[in-house]
């Protein structure tokens, strides 16, 4: 079910689905939430590391320097000077350079080579195997050999091909991200920030946008926005905190990000998506990613569940500005639990009345709920893949999108998400230096796996048609 359309007035309202952008915000009718349109599609830069391609004949890109010193002699163990199978053919990187890995870096205690590549327009890809028990020692040792002699010219990654064999990729340093300048960042930012300003003022029943379109027929003033700042300023700390969350991890693991990216929304007192939020350099590994996946939505919705619990809790006591179809309720299991607990009989009457902080928690667990769907590269999406590898999670994304593809038949919200993931966040996820190291920190993965149930709490619905079945049949029985 689509949410909730929400008034202030003693008058009945429609469910979103029913009612009209221009009818819910025309001048004469009561407090009520707002449908906005998803905005236009923006340039969007796509992460290419992940994309096996297959070996390039020809010239080769200018590459970094390297040192052209002869290499050491081949220490026991390691493959030497073999030619390797595809060495014959033009390579991204030079010689020199590959000699160095084949000497110093690569090796029995390491990984051992089958095969080489052209990888993209820049890097080269080895095939081979993992030697040793433990791929993250053996990752560790090719990091600071590849370092010891090479410098900070060249990065190395250790993934997983489609077969989820080891496979390592080396680039130069900078590669494997394309960028976008810092003023273009700024202005889209910004431009996305503005927006959501606009769809967040209007879900707080303030006619912002109409005003903006139209402001000689549209009624606003100061007093709208007085009533409105509750809610307003409540969202909006709901989207901050999230982001503060990725950055808090994306700052403990080295990483970059570049700014949020808050995608309006305005579906009923739904004022964004969220935030996209891109990495500007890689992630170390696996634990790293799921770190910097879960801990966003996992700061929004504690804030959000505060705000919830807040709002009940003084819609209880009598402390209400606004009011909620009581049928409304059940679009949430959650919801529907607490509303149980907190309103009672209340929820007998066709218009209950609610404080607009319980409103603000309540569509921040809506915002944090879609962005842990595991799907493309959102939330959910980094998280699945750092908890079960970039297979399974690309298996679970293209099933998870199948699945919302034929809700959004039924719901204006899933099909406008469908289009958001295949239009902005359809992916590839941008690699981790180590993806062949399954996390360990216990807790972390409870975070994960927490995050990802998160979707099913606040977004599957109460299901009041059979539980009123049940209760039929159990009466039924009874009787008899």
């Amino acid at each position: 079910r689509d949410p909730v359309s929400i008034c202030s007035s003693g008058q009945p309202i429609s469910m979103l689905a029913q009612r009209s952008a221009s009818a819910c915000f025309s001048a004469a009718q009561p407090r009520v939430m707002h449908v906005a349109t998803l905005p236009a599609r923006v340039h969007r830069w796509t992460n290419s590391m992940v994309a096996r391609v297959a070996p390039e004949e020809g010239g080769s890109r200018q590459q970094p320097d390297a040192d052209t010193t002869s290499p050491p002699s081949s220490p026991e163990g390691s493959q030497g000077m073999t030619a390797l199978p595809g060495e014959e053919k033009s390579l991204k990187l030079p010689k020199e350079v590959i000699e160095r890995l084949k000497t110093t870096v690569f090796g029995f205690d390491t990984f051992w080579v089958t095969s080489v590549e052209n990888y993209e327009a820049d890097g080269v890809l080895f095939q081979g195997n993992i030697r040793g028990k433990d791929s993250a020692i053996s990752y560790a040792k090719m990091k600071e050999r590849l370092a010891a002699q090479l410098g900070q010219k060249y990065q190395l990654f250790l993934l997983q091909d489609k077969d989820d064999k080891p496979t390592v990729i080396v680039l130069p340093e900078g590669e494997g991200t394309e960028k976008i300048s810092r003023s273009q960042e700024v202005w889209l930012a910004l431009g996305f920030a503005l927006a959501t300003v606009v769809t967040t003022v209007n879900a707080a029943s303030v006619p912002l946008f109409q005003w903006l379109i139209e402001p000689f027929n549209t009624s606003l003033s100061q007093q709208d926005f007085v009533e409105g700042s509750p809610f307003i300023l409540a969202t909006l700390l709901v989207l901050g905190v999230h982001e503060l969350g990725h950055y808090q991890a994306a700052k403990k693991h080295g990483a970059e990000i570049y700014l949020p990216f808050i995608i309006p929304a305005g579906f009923g007192f739904i004022p964004s998506f969220g935030g996209i939020t891109r990495l500007k350099t890689f992630l170390p590994n696996r634990t790293a990613l799921l770190d910097f996946a879960s801990r966003g939505p996992l700061y929004g919705a504690g804030f959000s569940s505060g705000l919830l619990l807040l709002g009940f809790a003084l819609s209880a006591v009598g402390l209400t500005d606004i009011g909620v179809e009581s049928p409304s309720f059940a679009d949430s299991l959650l919801v529907a639990g607490l509303a149980q607990i907190f309103l009672g009989g209340h929820l007998a009457e066709p218009i209950v009345q609610v404080n607009s902080l319980m409103l603000a928690g309540w569509a921040g667990l809506l915002i944090n709920a879609l962005n842990c769907i595991p799907t493309g590269e959102t939330d959910g999406g980094r998280i699945a893949t750092a908890l079960w590898g970039r297979r399974t999670g690309g298996f679970l994304s293209i099933w998870t999108v199948l699945a919302m593809a034929v809700a959004s038949f039924g719901s204006t919200l899933a099909f406008f998400q469908v289009i958001l993931v295949l239009v902005l966040q359809r992916g590839p996820i941008l690699p981790s230096g180590d993806e062949m190291t399954d996390p360990t920190d216990e807790s972390l993965k409870r975070q994960g796996i927490a995050m990802l149930a998160l979707p099913l709490l606040v977004l599957l619905p109460f299901p009041v048609q059979l539980i009123v079945l049940i209760q039929d049949q159990y009466s039924t029985a009874a009787f008899w």
